[in-house]
Parts: structure tokens; sequence; C-alpha cells
């Protein structure tokens, strides 16, 4: 049974190092020169050699996975200011107020601090809904949202994610004007190839306007693979859906499956049933990634995007419709890089200061139970690595107050064992032996771990679901700490405890008398 015990405790160990991997990968091995390729833009991407786009996606992939990320205030990371584009603000009430200028500029400055209030909802749920990366994400006025994204070196990955207006709409291709262009102007794909020729010598409908068209290449990059023509009325938009989760089609590429509003499953019928053999184009922020044929009705609310998308690429479509659309999009008033809030000297002090206090109490328990207190140092130095690959499992950023949740988390680990250890000696005073002793301590100290335990985890649970920003990343941090905690003091002190008094046969401790 021992060596179950000892093998369950192993595969926990070797789990927690494979989590840890990437977070060392990322600190000490990756140089800053192949870091700073993930900064790159898109289109800038798309340019690179075959050698340095697969050096990219090696990079992002690591940075993507379970890399446990650092705070703005031990670290540094990305500030951006942002506020409502005033182009797209002001053709958003013209198409809302159908064209009313006098009616425009009388509500423009309310219309305004609306959308600001949107969009400072929107960016909370995209940038905070698991609760660990803590942005700070704040009004500043009445029409500026300021945000800091802490752990974050990727300038361009930040802009991204955080002006994307994350529009959907869908529009019927022109296919008779396409089906008349002369063929010397079409590309293999069926694409307008050379868009700057082509409006030289041609014009276009005045109801129609001309798209990029992208697809995702085989390194993973959308590019761009040429020019289409699609009718400007929007006949369906990103408004009516209810869900959306990242999907496979039937031969097994990455989608975007979707559920409509019972307003949108309706009006989506009524399309589908009305323009069988049409071809409609699905358009995101400005660019067509798929223009399928319709085939059929669609029926019951339920469909797919689909355009040679990435996986990341779904996932990131997933959450930007899921969180809402920006009705206007956000436009960078300035952005920084910035270093850490703390400065150098006193992160190294405090870090000195942590790695003292953790040595403190190693050395109390080493001086007060001997080999017990030996055992117990193990225990917290297993109970650190786990709770550090649970938060880089979670994609936590470890800032002050996950320091402190971490601090906590070893004062609850040191106190159970503490009263486990008593309980052994209150044992050995009513005459047992130590190996009976020990048995019967751990079992009457059980419960009230569990309570002490249980209590924490509540709170530090109800800081996570109702906080926000640091106070919400310290519950996280804290639950998951508490949780390994309870592992480790029950299971793994125990398992230790047990095994080197029976293999090496002690039957007296001074320390427990």
């Amino acid at each position: 049974m021992s060596w179950m015990k000892f093998s369950l405790i192993i595969l926990t160990l070797v789990l927690a190092i494979l989590i840890l991997k990437p977070t060392y990968e990322w600190y000490f091995l990756i140089s800053d020169k192949d870091k700073e390729l993930i900064s790159l833009g898109a289109e800038e991407v798309s340019k690179l050699s075959p050698e340095l786009k697969k050096r990219y996606l090696e990079i992002k992939k690591l940075r993507n996975s379970t890399v446990l990320n650092i705070g703005l205030d031990l670290k540094g990371g990305i500030y951006i200011t942002l506020e409502p584009d005033p182009i797209d603000m002001t053709n958003y009430l013209l198409d809302k107020f159908e064209g009313d200028i006098d009616k425009v500029i009388s509500e423009y400055e309310n219309e305004l601090v609306s959308q600001v209030d949107v969009s400072l909802e929107i960016l909370r749920n995209r940038l905070d809904q698991f609760g660990v990366t803590e942005p700070v994400i704040r009004k500043e006025g009445r029409s500026r949202i300021s945000v800091e994204l802490p752990g974050i070196s990727s300038v361009a990955q930040a802009k991204e994610a955080i002006s994307k207006a994350g529009k959907l709409e869908f529009k019927f291709v022109d296919d008779e004007y396409m089906g008349n262009i002369d063929r010397k102007y079409i590309n293999k794909e069926g694409l307008i190839s050379d868009i700057q020729e082509f409006l030289k010598n041609n014009v276009i409908p005045a109801d129609d306007e001309i798209y990029g068209y992208y697809e995702t290449d085989e390194s993973g990059i959308p590019s761009l693979k040429g020019f289409i023509v699609l009718k400007k009325e929007v006949v369906f938009d990103g408004s009516y859906i209810k869900d959306a989760r990242p999907g496979q089609d039937q031969f097994g590429r990455p989608v975007v499956e979707f559920s409509l509003t019972l307003e949108g499953a309706d009006i989506f019928a009524d399309i589908t049933r009305n323009n069988i053999g049409k071809r409609l184009a699905i358009v995101l922020d400005g660019r067509v990634r798929s223009a399928p044929v319709i085939q059929t009705e669609i029926l019951g609310g339920r469909g797919q995007i689909t355009g040679a998308f990435s996986s990341e690429e779904v996932s990131s479509l997933v959450s930007v419709l899921k969180s809402g659309a920006l009705n206007v999009k956000l436009k960078e008033i300035e952005i920084r890089v910035i270093g850490p809030s703390l400065g150098a000297d006193s992160i190294n002090l405090g870090t000195k200061a942590s790695f003292i206090g953790i040595l403190l109490v190693f050395i109390f328990a080493i001086i007060y139970y001997r080999i017990f207190g030996i055992i117990t140092s193990i225990s917290l130095i297993f109970n650190l690595f786990f709770t550090l690959a649970g938060l880089a499992l979670f994609r936590a950023t470890l800032t002050l107050p996950g320091i402190a949740g971490l601090a906590l988390t070893i004062g609850m680990a040191i106190d159970a064992n503490v009263l486990q250890f008593e309980r052994i000696k209150e044992e050995i005073r009513n005459g047992r032996d130590l190996v009976t002793a020990i048995k019967l301590g751990f079992e009457r100290a059980f419960v009230t771990i569990i309570d002490t335990h249980i209590t924490v985890m509540l709170s530090s649970f109800v800081l996570m679901v109702y906080g926000y920003g640091p106070i919400k990343g310290f519950g996280t941090t804290l639950l998951i700490g508490i949780t390994v905690s309870l592992f480790t003091s029950i299971f793994v002190v125990r398992t230790l405890v047990e095994f080197v008094v029976n293999k090496l046969k002690i039957k007296y401790i001074p320390a427990l008398v």
C-alpha cells in the first residue's frame, strides 16, 4: 500500500514538472530576440521566411502553453489607453439615427459615454473571464479606458485582442458581377488578384463592396488570397448569436459552432430558404473568411462558421462572440511597455525576505520536530512546487496578492503539520507506541484539518467568483494553494512519516515526548 501511495506522489510530481517545464523554458532558455518574434503583427509574420515562421509558431505555442506569467507590479507589462474611434462612432450613430445629422450631433456626447461603458464591460469579459490574468481595466474621464496587462510582452497581440471589434456579418457574394469579370484579373482561387490594376479598368456597382479574402496557411497564419465583391447589405450579423463554442467539421477541421436566439433562428431560416444556391460570405472584422454556397434551408437555430481557421483563431473568435461585439472600434491613444512598479531593489528585497521567512520556518520545524521537521520541510517544498504548477496550469499571473496567497498557504500547511505532530505527542504521553500514536494522531487531526481548510477554501472561492482583478487573482491563488496544502498535509506528510518510521524501524523520537 505504501508503494502505491509513493507512486501517486511521484506521478503528481512528474505532472507538476511537465506543467512547469514551459515556464522554465520561457524564462531561462528562450532568448529575448526570439521572444520579440511574437510581438509582430499578422501582416509582418506573413512576410517572414519559412524558417522564421516555424520559429515564430514554436515560440507562440510555448508562450500560449502553461507559462506562469509574472505580474505588472513584479515584472511589468503593457499599458494601453483607448477611446472610441470618432469616425466609427459617427458612422455608428448615423446608422442608428437613420442619417439624422442633427440627432447625431445632439446625442453624440451621451452616446459616447454609453459606448465607453459598454466597451468597458465587454473588455472585462474578454480579458478577465477566468480571473487569473489580473488585468486592470478602468474608465478615465468620460471617454477613455485604460488597460494594464501584466506579464504580456506582445504589443501586437494585446492591441489585436483589445481593439478588435469582433463584428461578425453575413453578406451575399455578387456572383453575377464576379462571373462577368475578365479572367485575366482572376486567380486560381476564383478571386481578384491585383486589386489596384482591377480598379483602374473596372467599376463596381454602387450597392457592392470589395473585401479581402483570407485563409489560414500551413503555418497557421491568416494570409490574403485575393479579393471578392460582396453586396453592401448586411443580411445577418453576430448580434443574433446566443452561444458559441469550438468544434470540428466532418473533415476534422476547426470551426465555430453557434446557436441563435429565437428571433435569429427565424431570420436565418428565411435567408437560407429564399437563397438556395447563392454564396453567403462570412465577414469577420472586415475580412471575408469563407463564402459557402447555401445548399438547403437551415432550421433549428444552429450552424457553423467555417473558413480555414486554426484552432487558436477558433478559440479567439469564440471568446469574442461570447463576450459580445464592440459597436464602435476602440482607437489606441497611448500604448507602452512599462517596468515593474515596485522597482528592482524592492523586488530583490521582497524575494530575499520571502526566502528568509521560509528558511526560518524550515529551521524551526527541524529543530523542534527533528526528523519529522525534515519531512515537514520536504512537504512544504512540494506544496510550493505543486501550487506554482497549479497556477501555471490555470494561466495565472503571479503578483503581490498572489505571493500573499502563497504565504498564507504555507502558513496553513505548517499549521496542519504542527496539529498532527502535537496529536501524536498526546497519544505517546497516553502510553501508545510510536506506530499506533502516528496512526491515531493523523486520524484524530484529520477532521480539524479538513474543517479549517474547507472554510478557507469557501472564502477564497467567494473572492474568486465575486472579486475583480487583484482580489479575484488572490482568491484563485489561495484556492489552488489551500487545495494543494490539503493534499500535502494529509497525504504526503503521512506517507513520508509512515515510510520513514517503518523503514528505519524507529521506536522512539525524543522530540515527540
